[in-house]
């Protein structure tokens, strides 16, 4: 198609055809073309693929397929779909490294592409997750900033794509951390902070070209990469600008600390603000890096808001942090009205604020800089700055099965995106401008050649009108030339021709005095040439002793150069040698300070641990003495119980036996009485009425004695569970006790390999602070070497500098002799030249010679004719002289005649001679100009051929020239690399040096995790401490109260058991007046007897059970949230849900802190602000929960490490 362009180009120029039909639809096509292939617009060829399988996965569902036109679709393109999706990117084509961020909408994971091997971060959002939410479209603004910025400061978005639970965003991976993590590993200098916050500017100034406002900058928005540098990130809560460079919006969108006056004034109202809200979250963050610690910081969300609002009053910077007058001044200017910002009228106002003055960088080369802390990395997985995270292995929620068409995918089409597509598109359209180059260059071509057509066709048509009017002059003078030839020849006598004669003397002596001055012209020019000639070769002369000079002088600096090499070569050997030298000791001793920090923090671990278990073996002695006490008091109660239990059933044994008896007798007599009574019916009805109320008496009595039973059986069954569980408890405390004896004889002996390796340490710490010492004496010998190094250095720089304009100056005399060779050239050129001239002049000549003699033979030939009439008309004179006589009258008319004819002839005569002349005179200045022309071109051909031969030495020697300045051209552009590697060099030494003092800095105001003794981490840990003390006192004082109440419950328990005790006295009292009465029916309790065998008589008990476990778990701890969260809407109507889902970013949270909340209660050291009361079957649970926790090594650990105020 291309090379056919250039054709179809000329053709339209020649004769542009009419727009038909086919050209308009063929534009169209084009348009369309260029619509699908642009990765922006919203009908791309990605948004296209993902409308059909969008449609495809909404219509995919048992309840939809009944309709036969979405059946028929499904089965068309179904298969096709599943292709594509297999073909397209996928989650299977990367490899899961870990899990380094997550959040309400999904999480961050490191991964390892598997083909390319390439590293990257990749965010999930679950699509379920963000249609419940009323602000989902946060990702559209995230995935257009990061895929289409194009900036240095913004994290690129290289792939995006989708399946049907989950947006995959692959990013570009920052394994620097977020600047949250730096600020708490270090203690942040002002030149730090510098830094930082100039990035920042940088960073938010290319959001704001590109039209939007970020509304969410904080240092978890601010991601560093391996080289140190920042980089902005999650771009949910950007808003475009309109024209104006104002947004409008009704909610308040940031976080508490960060958010800008303006913006917490659009809550609920028509808010209208700029850019300048992110220069208030500027100012924020440069005061946390310098202070630690946020200026409107407030224990509540009210009192944050309020400060914010009131922040004239109620900014103040603390007395005991440094803080420079620019920065007081800069923070001022950021923190502030709107009206009076710093930034608002544009980011110069902020680079040229004194603050950002320094030597080490500039605004347009601080990306180049070395970075003041460089991420050390192990490799490009390394991340190291990232919290560890557990894998969430629960499965998140998704669509249900819908009975309707719902459309759950259609928000999603065209979130897939590839960064190659745009690179191809990028090379498709610098092909379309180049084809349209070659369009127009072709174009032009045509336009110039059509031009110079007509242009050298009107030129020949007037050449010709000319040559026409030439031959038509020629023919007019040829014919008058022979008119004035035929009457000449009839003019001419012999007198004349002497006078002619005369007179062709006078002009040839004229003709040779203008020859002889043309001949002294000549002389002149030649003189002239030949002057030239001779400064020429005095030039050509002199060039070549410069030249010789010069390739001396060469010789000289290259064998200079050599030597020089050679010592820097030398030199830099032993910089090298020393610089390795310099970087194994700095290693080494970076070494031993890490291994004795190392030591360092695990003794203070390990102290802290043995403290922590000795506190845990008083607890559990303290428990277990309180345990043994109550479990002697519960025995001696069932000692008591088993003896009255095992005295009743003797009693009620024995008393069974005799009413056995008794009974035995009485049916005896009753049988013998029945026939003695068989006539007495009514003495026994009366009998019957009174058996039959004393049987329900009985029954009475017996139920209430079932109930006391059975109340007596409850009791002993649950003091038997009490006694099991104590008894579990006991084995429980006992192992645990073991353990615990175990763990402590383990500690002592690791305390005591701790002490010896203390020693150790001590000794190997003073033998490294003897190396330290030598280190130091080598390293100042090395920096008096590296001086010395450096002063070699600028000398040889010096010597280079001079080696240089030495060479600049050979350059500018080469310069000089390559103008000179061209004078010359161009001169031999000009002689040529006119030489050719000269030829072609004497060529010229010599043809208007010949033509010249052609005339004068012409004439001659005339003249002779002429002579010939004349000589004619003298005889005819003569004959007439003789008839004179007889014809006088003829004489006179004659003789007028004649006097006519001479006076006509003498004219004409008179004009022939003029021409002779003229022509005689032409013929003499051309006779004596080819003379002269022909000297002259021998004297020119000789002269030509010595300036070739001249030349052909010149030649020779420019060669020679040329070829050494070409070695010298080599030999300068192997010093150029010399030199470029050694400015490399310096710049690489420069860096590294840069870089060391960095790391020096670095480890300088890192942190001690063993003496965090700054002062911002002194003041924050005094906060905590007395928040601590105050949550303790209010939990020792709900213990008190706890313990007052269980002491009430006791008493209560045991007066009630003294009430059992006299109410079981009265019912034995009652059982025995019962049993006289028993005597006297022994006849009647035949029908009571399966019931008394299985009835026992034991005092009645009330014993209440408490099974529930009244303690309740205070909101405040599901409610509390590190600071730096986002506080739109959605999020404050989602912290409900988050917490109780198990898919909610705080429910881990919840279930840590909950283990943590009951070994707190367990151990009587609770850190915690809940309000608390558990009964003593919750606190036998709370023991046995935490005995299973401690049986597992790792969660006890776990445990241990955590349980610290600081996470509370």
């Amino acid at each position: 198609m291309n090379h056919q362009q250039p054709r179809q180009a000329t053709k339209m120029s020649a004769s542009p055809p009419p727009v038909s039909g086919e050209g308009h639809m063929a534009s169209r096509q084009r348009k369309l073309e260029s619509m699908i292939r642009d990765p922006r617009s919203p009908v791309n060829v990605e948004s296209l693929l993902d409308g059909l399988k969008s449609l495809v996965l909404d219509l995919d569902y048992p309840a939809l397929r009944k309709n036969k036109n979405i059946d028929n679709f499904l089965n068309r393109y179904e298969k096709i779909v599943q292709k594509m999706r297999d073909l397209q990117m996928k989650v299977e084509d990367y490899d899961v490294v870990k899990v380094i961020g997550r959040g309400a909408f999904g999480e961050v994971q490191l991964v390892r592409h598997k083909t390319t091997q390439k590293a990257y971060a990749m965010k999930l959002l679950s699509k379920f997750e963000m249609l419940k939410r009323s602000d989902s479209a946060f990702f559209w603004e995230e995935r257009d900033i990061m895929a289409f910025a194009n900036s240095p400061w913004v994290v690129q978005l290289f792939s995006a794509f989708q399946d049907d639970r989950y947006l995959y965003m692959v990013m570009e991976y920052m394994p620097g951390g977020d600047l949250v993590n730096l600020m708490s590993n270090y203690d942040v200098p002002e030149k730090w902070a510098k830094f930082y916050t100039a990035e920042v500017v940088l960073a938010l100034d290319a959001i704001h070209s590109m039209g939007l406002i970020h509304r969410d900058v904080k240092p978890d928005n601010m991601l560093l990469d391996k080289y140190g540098h920042l980089k902005l990130a999650d771009f949910g809560t950007c808003m475009k600008m309109d024209d104006t460079g104002m947004v409008r919006c009704d909610t308040a969108v940031g976080t508490p600390d960060y958010i800008s006056p303006e913006v917490l004034k659009s809550q609920g109202g028509d808010g209208y603000y700029g850019r300048e809200c992110d220069w208030w979250s500027v100012g924020v963050f440069l005061f946390e890096m310098l202070v630690g610690d946020t200026p409107f910081y407030a224990d509540s969300l009210v009192g944050t808001y309020s400060k914010i609002m009131d922040h004239k009053n109620s900014l103040h910077f603390p007395e005991d942090v440094e803080i420079s007058r620019q920065a007081k001044d800069l923070i001022c200017a950021f923190l502030t009205d709107r009206d009076v910002r710093l930034g608002r009228s544009g980011v110069e106002e902020i680079k040229s604020h004194l603050f950002f003055k320094n030597d080490q960088w500039d605004w347009n080369n601080i990306r180049d800089t070395a970075a003041p802390v460089v991420p050390e990395l192990s490799s490009d997985i390394d991340s190291s700055n990232f919290d560890d995270i557990e894998d969430d292995k629960g499965e998140g929620e998704t669509f249900p099965v819908p009975k309707a068409f719902v459309g759950n995918q259609l928000s999603f089409i065209g979130f897939t995106y590839f960064r190659e597509n745009l690179y191809l598109i990028q090379f498709q359209e610098k092909i379309n401008k180049l084809e349209d180059q070659l369009r127009n260059e072709i174009q032009t071509k045509d336009d110039l050649e059509q031009k110079y057509r007509k242009h050298l066709e009107s030129s020949f048509r007037q050449l010709e009108r000319e040559k026409a009017l030439l031959q038509h002059k020629n023919a007019e003078y040829q014919r008058k030339a022979e008119h004035e030839a035929d009457r000449k020849r009839n003019l001419e006598n012999d007198v004349n021709s002497l006078k002619d004669q005369l007179e062709d003397m006078k002009k040839r002596n004229q003709n040779s005095q203008i020859s002889n001055e043309k001949i002294t012209q000549l002389q002149r020019q030649l003189d002239e040439a030949n002057a030239l000639l001779r400064t020429e070769s005095d030039t050509a002369a002199r060039l070549r002793k410069n030249q010789t000079e010069s390739t001396k002088q060469i010789q000289q600096l290259e064998a200079n150069n050599r030597d020089l090499q050679d010592k820097n070569c030398a030199l830099e050997n032993t910089k090298l040698r020393l610089e390795k030298e310099f970087l194994n000791l700095q290693s080494a001793l970076e070494s031993e300070r890490r291994d004795r920090t190392h030591g360092s923090e695990i003794i203070h671990d390990l102290q802290g641990r043995v403290l922590n278990l000795e506190e845990e073996v008083k607890n559990g002695k303290i428990t277990l003495a309180k345990m043994e006490a109550e479990k002697r008091q519960l025995q001696d109660k069932l000692t008591d119980l088993e003896k009255e239990k095992s005295n009743m059933e003797i009693d009620m044994t024995y008393k069974l036996k005799v009413m056995q008896q008794n009974l035995e007798q009485e049916e005896v007599e009753h049988k013998a009485t029945k026939a003695r009574l068989a006539d007495k019916n009514k003495i026994y009805k009366s009998i019957e009425e009174a058996k039959s109320e004393a049987m329900k008496e009985m029954e009475k009595k017996l139920s209430e004695e079932r109930t006391t039973k059975q109340k007596v059986e409850n009791c002993l069954l649950e003091v038997e569970k009490r006694c099991s569980m104590l008894d579990c408890d006991l084995k429980q405390s006992q192992q645990k006790i073991n353990e615990l004896l175990k763990q402590k004889d383990k500690l002592s002996e690791d305390v005591e390999n701790l002490t010896l390796k203390i020693e150790q340490e001590t000794q190997k710490r003073c033998l490294i602070q003897n190396d330290f010492k030598m280190q130091t004496q080598q390293l100042n010998a090395l920096k008096m070497s590296e001086k010395q190094l450096k002063q070699e250095s600028n000398h040889l720089i010096e010597i280079k500098l001079s080696l240089e304009k030495q060479n600049n100056e050979l350059r500018k005399e080469r310069q000089d002799a390559d103008g000179q060779m061209k004078e010359i050239q161009d001169q031999l050129e000009a002689e040529q030249y006119f030489s050719t001239l000269y030829k072609t002049q004497v060529r010229e000549l010599k043809e208007e010679c010949e033509e010249k003699a052609k005339l004068c033979k012409e004439i001659q030939q005339k003249i002779q004719e002429l002579q010939e009439e004349r000589d004619s008309l003298a005889a005819q004179l003569e004959i007439t002289l003789t008839k004179a006589d007889s014809e006088q009258l003829a004489r006179s008319i004659a003789e007028e005649q004649y006097s006519d004819l001479e006076k006509e002839k003498i004219m004409k005569e008179l004009e022939i001679k003029e021409m002779m002349a003229r022509h005689k005179q032409e013929l003499g200045e051309k006779d004596a100009t080819i003379g002269s022309l022909e000297e002259a071109n021998r004297t020119l051909t000789s002269d030509v051929a010595n300036l070739a031969n001249e030349k052909e030495e010149l030649n020779n020697k420019l060669k020679e020239i040329q070829e050494r300045l070409a070695h010298l051209n080599e030999e300068e552009n192997d010093l150029g690399l010399l030199r470029t590697q050694f400015e490399k060099q310096l710049a690489y030494e420069r860096t590294m040096k840069t870089q060391a003092v960095n790391k020096l800095a670095e480890v300088m105001n890192r942190k001690n995790p063993i003496q965090r003794g700054a002062d911002t981490d002194v003041r924050r840990k005094e906060k905590e401490n007395r928040k601590l003390h105050m949550e303790l006192k209010t939990e020792r004082e709900k213990l008190t109260q706890m313990m007052i109440k269980y002491q009430k419950e006791i008493n209560e328990m045991q007066a009630q058991i003294a009430e059992e005790s006299q109410i079981r006295i009265e019912l034995q009292m009652a059982l025995d007046s019962k049993d006289s009465d028993i005597e006297q029916l022994r006849c009647q309790l035949q029908t009571i007897h399966i019931g008394l065998d299985n009835s026992s008589i034991c005092g009645p008990g009330e014993v209440e059970t408490d099974d529930g476990f009244p303690g309740k778990i205070c909101p405040s701890l599901f409610w509390k949230k590190r600071r730096h969260t986002t506080i739109n809407d959605s999020i404050w109507g989602s912290y409900n849900w988050e917490c109780r889902h198990p898919s909610g970013k705080f429910q881990l949270e919840v279930q840590i802190k909950l283990v943590h909340l009951i070994v707190a209660l367990y151990f009587s050291n609770c850190h915690t602000s809940c309000n608390i009361s558990l009964s003593p079957k919750a606190q036998s649970l709370s023991c046995n929960f935490i005995m299973k926790i401690f049986s597992i090594q790792s969660f006890k650990s776990q445990i241990m490490s955590k349980f610290r105020p600081r996470l509370w």
